[in-house]
């Protein structure tokens, strides 16, 4: 069971659908759930060569608090109607930096994907990959477009026997217990590798089972004229999966197929809730 769940907050239109979705796992998971406040810097603004005047300035921070507190404000009513415990957590540095640093103290932080039209969104350049690289902890993120009130029921798991991908599914277990059904998605390029493995995968069902979660669906796919991204994505759709999880940033093939260019791709055209371990 995940204990404490984070989730980012901020003052763009898709807080309001990171936070139902962290409530809805807060409630499954009886955790408590974490409002980690971090917007964009306040802007500055020059005319010449002069910084706009103070007095200007402090108006803009003094509007930026008022709008943090009905931030904060309608985060505490909604985790107060779903009988959810909740605190916030603010910082004054980078979105990505103070999300990383209090995500520290949760087991699981959860951001949205990067959408241009969310205006006043906390961007910030590749947060989502910052954040992956510096959290610590697993990293949920949900697609900017689709309702997602609960995940965790069809998982597709990404596998290829790596650290990445080992540490993404025991992070990942307290939700693989609770799933009616979990798939495991192994890629290749012929059929040399695909005679590679096979009593790592008979392992690893062993182990899903020894830790109470069903017994996996064994997946192989070729990504030869497909690319990497694209087989994560058509498996998730082929198996109704509600969720994707893979391994971030390692040292094996794994890094070409899953954080080279198939990340920022799935990044960009994601369909589905995808958790991220590094």
């Amino acid at each position: 069971m995940y204990r404490r769940i984070s989730v980012h907050l901020d003052h763009g239109f898709d807080c309001k659908r990171r936070t139902a979705l962290a409530l809805s796992l807060a409630q499954r998971h009886q955790a408590e759930l974490v409002g980690i406040y971090a917007n964009a810097a306040p802007p500055q603004y020059y005319y010449g060569e002069s910084v706009l005047m103070s007095r200007t300035l402090s108006v803009i921070k003094e509007l930026q608090a008022q709008n943090r507190g009905a931030v904060e404000d309608a985060f505490r009513d909604a985790a107060s109607a779903a009988d959810v415990p909740a605190v916030v957590r603010v910082g004054d540095g980078a979105p990505s930096v103070t999300v990383a640093l209090h995500a520290r103290a949760t087991d699981l932080v959860i951001v949205s994907q990067f959408n241009p039209d969310d205006v006043e969104a906390a961007h910030e350049i590749e947060f989502v990959e910052q954040l992956l690289l510096t959290a610590g902890r697993p990293v949920l993120v949900l697609p900017s477009s689709g309702e997602f009130p609960a995940i965790g029921h069809r998982v597709l798991v990404c596998w290829d026997g790596s650290r990445e991908s080992a540490r993404a599914l025991a992070d990942v277990m307290p939700v693989l217990r609770q799933a009616s059904n979990v798939s495991v998605l192994t890629m290749d390029e012929g059929e040399a590798a695909s005679k590679a493995g096979a009593v790592d995968l008979r392992d690893l069902a062993a182990y899903c089972v020894a830790h109470g979660m069903p017994e996996p669906d064994l997946v192989r796919r070729d990504i030869k004229g497909v690319g990497v991204g694209s087989t994560i994505l058509n498996a998730a759709a082929d198996h109704s999966a509600d969720l994707i999880v893979m391994g971030a940033y390692g040292h094996s093939k794994f890094r070409q197929w899953a954080m080279g260019g198939a990340t920022a791709s799935i990044l960009k055209s994601m369909t589905v809730p995808i958790m991220f371990s590094h």
